[in-house]
Order: structure tokens, then sequence, then C-alpha cells
């Protein structure tokens, strides 16, 4: 019993250590969902327009990065979703039909596994939402 208690206890550090190091695939998944869900205007979080915006601008940058795993990028484009459908007023009317296009065209091609397709569909969102900020701006 002894000799199974000093191998445990010998394991124990080499666990840690091994744990400390993390999965880098776990470490982005990490970083993706404190980025999306600790934001304005998700999780009942009261936002206003401009957080909403800059934050469905943020959203998009991550689909259309590349750089998602598909659980990421299904997780990243439902908060994108949510945030403009609970916020949608906060969003210029005139492109809210394309902004909400432009998320089912990137849901479509996510599940149709197109990753270019999707990618496309989240720099459009980001066009036309940046597009509509500055005209905002120059008003």
């Amino acid at each position: 019993m002894t000799n199974r208690m000093i191998i445990a206890l010998a394991a124990l550090p080499l666990a840690l250590a091994v744990s400390a190091c993390g999965n880098p695939q776990e470490k982005q998944a990490e970083e993706v969902q404190a980025a999306t869900v600790e934001q304005p205007g998700l999780d009942g979080q009261a936002a206003t327009p401009s957080q909403a915006r800059t934050e469905a601008l943020e959203l998009a940058q991550h689909l259309s990065s590349g750089h998602l795993e598909p659980g990421q990028a299904i997780k990243v484009l439902d908060d994108l979703d949510k945030l403009v459908s609970e916020n949608l007023v906060d969003f210029p009317e005139d492109i809210r039909p394309a902004l909400t296009e432009d998320i089912q065209s990137a849901r479509d091609a996510l599940e149709a596994d197109d990753k270019a397709a999707m990618q496309e569909a989240a720099t459009q969102f980001q066009k036309k939402l940046a597009g509509a900020d500055s005209a905002t701006e120059a008003e």
C-alpha cells in the first residue's frame, strides 16, 4: 500500500505539470468564449447601440478570420445572430435585412461545410455594418 501511495505522490507533480501546459485548441476555445459571452448585448446584459455594433463587428471578424474550428464558428455565429436579433433597433434600419441575410448565408454555408462561403458572408456583414457606421459618423 505504501508503494502505491509513493507512486501516486510522485505522479502528482507530473500530472499537474501536464495539465498546466493545456491544449492549444482548448485555449483558443476559451478565448473565443471569453470574447463573446461576456460582452454587452449577450446573456441579458444591456448594450448601447454603439456597443452592439462594435460587438457585432468583432464577432464577424472572428468568423471571417478562418481560425475557428467548426464548433467555435457555430458558437460565434449563434452569438452574432442573438446579438443582432435582440438588439435589432441598434442597427441602421436600411441595412437590417441585409445583416440578417448575411447571418443566414453564413449559417447555411457552415451547415454545408463551406468555410470559404461562411467567411465571405461574415466579411460582407462586416463591410455593410462598417459602411453604415461610417455614414452615420459623417452625418
